[in-house]
């Protein structure tokens, strides 16, 4: 069976159209000084492992947004604050009883 690759600058590989997940590893220095790059990576799907004296440390990850929507009022009638709750507090809280 014969495949074409294609490195891509990037470090992923392209084979016939498909695009393969790859991990990179990079130490903490270098995490620092390429992080923008690191970021592209991480959005396309691909592994990116922080590492400090060869022992992984991270995982950069992006963040997923929430897939439930929020619904307003969901929870009324079940949280409350006094009527005081924006008062001044008393000198003991911050000193102690004497």
């Amino acid at each position: 069976m014969l495949v074409r690759c294609a490195s891509l600058a990037d470090g992923t590989l392209k084979v016939s159209g498909v695009y393969l997940i790859m991990t990179r590893t990079v130490n903490v220095d270098e995490a620092k000084n390429q992080l923008q790059d690191l970021l592209v990576l991480a959005l396309e799907g691909n592994d990116v492992i922080i590492t400090d004296g060869g022992k992984p440390l991270a995982r950069l990850v992006p963040v997923a947004p929430s897939k439930r929507k929020r619904v307003a009022g969901l929870n009324r009638g079940k949280i409350w604050a006094s009527e005081d709750f924006d008062e001044p507090l008393p000198d003991e809280f911050w000193v102690g009883h004497e």
